[in-house]
C-alpha cells in the first residue's frame, strides 16, 4: 500500500520484487484478526522487519479472479496474488473445505494454508479451552475432552451443512444457528433438523438433497475433527456456551481470542514450521 493510502495492484507488487528481490518478504492474510495473530506470532519468535497486510490492501480485480475460476472473497484474493506473484510474498489462508474437496488450482509453494480448517482451530484443544473458560467460574466441566466432543459434534454438522450449500445451492444465505441451540446446565442441545429446514427455506426437496449429500460425504471425512469445523462457528458456539450475548462483549471476545494460543505448541504445527523456514 502506498503512502497516499491507495491500494497497490498485483502488477505493482510483482514489479517491486522484480526490481528489488532482496527486499524483506511481505505476508498477506485474510482479515484483521489474522494480521494481529501472525504479527504476534512473529514477535514471539523474534522475527523482525516482516510486514503483514490484510489482502484488502491490494486491489485485486474481480475479472482476474473469474479468469482463474476463483471466487470474489478474501481467501481467493490471496490465492490469486500468490499465483501471479512468484517472489517476495507469502500468502496465508484458511484451509476451509480443502480437506474434503480438492482445490481447483495448483497451490504455489509460497501459499500456506492452516493445518486445520481455520486459524481458530489451533485453539480447539483441552489446554487452550481451559484457559478460555478460566474467567467463567460457572463453566467448569468435569472433562474438557467431553466438552470438546460435545462442541465438535455440533460444529461438524454445521460445517457439513455449509459444505452442502456450497455444492448444491451456493446462493442460499448462511443463517445463525444460535436460535436452534438450547443450554441445560453444561449441555448444549442442537436441533439440527429444524436448523436445516430453516436453512433451505423449508423446501422438502432441498432437505432430502442436503441430507443425502451429507450422508455420502460422511463416508470419507478426515479423522482429525479440526479439519471439518468452521472457525467462526467455533467462536460463536463458545460464546453461546459462556452466555456472551452483548455485541460489545462478543467483539471483545473475538478480538482477544488469539491471545489464548500457546505459541510454543505452534512450533509443532506444519504451517508455522513452513512459515519460519520461509522467513529465515
Amino acid at each position: 500500500m502506498s503512502d497516499s493510502g491507495r491500494r497497490a495492484t498485483i502488477d505493482e507488487i510483482n514489479l517491486k520484487y522484480q526490481l528489488e528481490p532482496s527486499l524483506p518478504k511481505t505476508i498477506y492474510v485474510e482479515g484483521s484478526s489474522d494480521k494481529l495473530f501472525i504479527e504476534f506470532f512473529l514477535k514471539n519468535f523474534g522475527i523482525k522487519d516482516i510486514a503483514v497486510f490484510e489482502i484488502q490492501m491490494v486491489n485485486v480485480e474481480a475479472e482476474k479472479l473469474l479468469e482463474e475460476g476463483l471466487n470474489n472473497n478474501n481467501r481467493d484474493r490471496i490465492v490469486l496474488l500468490t499465483l501471479l506473484v512468484n517472489q517476495g510474498i507469502i500468502g496465508i489462508i484458511d484451509s476451509d473445505f480443502d480437506f474434503i474437496e480438492k482445490p481447483t488450482y495448483a497451490k504455489p509453494p509460497h501459499l500456506l494454508s492452516t493445518d486445520y480448517s481455520a486459524m481458530e482451530l489451533y485453539c480447539f484443544n483441552e489446554e487452550t479451552l481451559e484457559k478460555i473458560l478460566l474467567g467463567h467460574s460457572s463453566k467448569k466441566p468435569e472433562s474438557y475432552q467431553e466438552l470438546l466432543n460435545m462442541l465438535g459434534s455440533i460444529l461438524v454438522e454445521i460445517f457439513l451443512i455449509r459444505f452442502a450449500k456450497k455444492q448444491i445451492e451456493s446462493t442460499l444465505p448462511h443463517i445463525d444457528f444460535n436460535k436452534n441451540l438450547s443450554l441445560k446446565s453444561n449441555f448444549i442441545d442442537f436441533d439440527r433438523d429444524a436448523y436445516l429446514k430453516k436453512y433451505v427455506l423449508n423446501k422438502t426437496d432441498n432437505i432430502k438433497e442436503f441430507n443425502s449429500f451429507i450422508d455420502e460425504t460422511k463416508k470419507s471425512l478426515p479423522t482429525e475433527i479440526r479439519k471439518i469445523i468452521h472457525g467462526h462457528d467455533f467462536v460463536s458456539l463458545l460464546q453461546f456456551y459462556l452466555g456472551i450475548k452483548s455485541k460489545d462483549t462478543k467483539e471483545f471476545f473475538e478480538k482477544s481470542f488469539y491471545g489464548f494460543f500457546d505459541f510454543n505448541s505452534l512450533r509443532n504445527e506444519k504451517m508455522f514450521q513452513d512459515l519460519i523456514g520461509m522467513l529465515k
